[in-house]
Parts: C-alpha cells; structure tokens; sequence
C-alpha cells in the first residue's frame, strides 16, 4: 500500500475519533477517557502481537524508545488536549486548531533532520495552519 493510501486511511480513523469522542461528550472527564483508549490500545496491540507470535522484548532498543516517547507524548498527552478541547469546544474547531500540527512537523523536521521543503509542502501546511487559525476569528 502506498504512503498517501495510509495516510488517507489514518485521516479517516481520527475524523471518526473525533466523532466518537465528541458522542461521548462531558459525561466521562476526557483524562479517563484517555485512559481508557490507551488501555484499550495497549491490550488490542498487544493481543495482535502476541497471536502473530511478534510480541518480545528482543525489539527493545533506542528505536523501540522514540516510539514509547512518541506514545506518550502523542497519545496519552496530546490525546487528552485534543479529548479535552472537543468536548470545550466541539469537532469543528477543535479539529481545525489541531490540525496546524503539519506546520509545527514539518518546521521541526527541517531543523532536526535537515529535510528539504518545497513550495508545494511549505504551501500545504501553511493553507492548513491558516484554515485552523480562521476558525479563532
């Protein structure tokens, strides 16, 4: 499968989220419910994992770390914001807002890694930013 395809199909997974999460609205506090998705996450990978006969510790090195702080960071921590905000603010903006975060990447990368920026990419994220900075007005 081709990269766009996957991202298109992780597009589609977090647009349902956000619908789930705004059904849920403010009868569970959004830090349970990030609770809740991380332990459900937790035990659904580590289902698959194991029935496929992948799950070991022989993975555990500095790569295997990035994606626990990854995890961390954008999971539990960024997920809570983004449960949070919906359930202040509704999908549309909440979405909108988080949505700004290809500029922040992609500015971050450049400094990190030394990646190139064409005009098409830098155009890209600044269109989506700035469509995420209209809905504040």
């Amino acid at each position: 499968m081709e990269g766009w395809q996957l991202a298109l199909m992780a597009a589609v997974c977090w647009a349902a989220e956000a619908l789930l999460v705004r059904m849920a609205g403010d009868r569970v506090d959004p830090l349970i419910g990030t609770a809740y998705s991380c332990v459900a996450a937790g035990i659904m990978f580590s289902a698959y994992l194991a029935l496929t006969g992948r799950l070991g510790v022989g993975e555990l090195n500095m790569s295997a770390a990035y994606y626990v702080l990854a995890g961390v960071i954008s999971f539990a921590v960024g997920h809570y914001f983004y449960y949070a905000a919906i359930t202040r603010s509704g999908v549309s903006l909440s979405v909108s807002l988080a949505a700004s975060y290809p500029l922040l990447a992609m500015l971050a990368s450049v400094m990190l890694f030394k990646e190139p920026v064409t005009l098409r990419t830098a155009a890209g994220a600044l269109l989506i930013t700035l469509g995420g900075l209209v809905l504040l007005i």
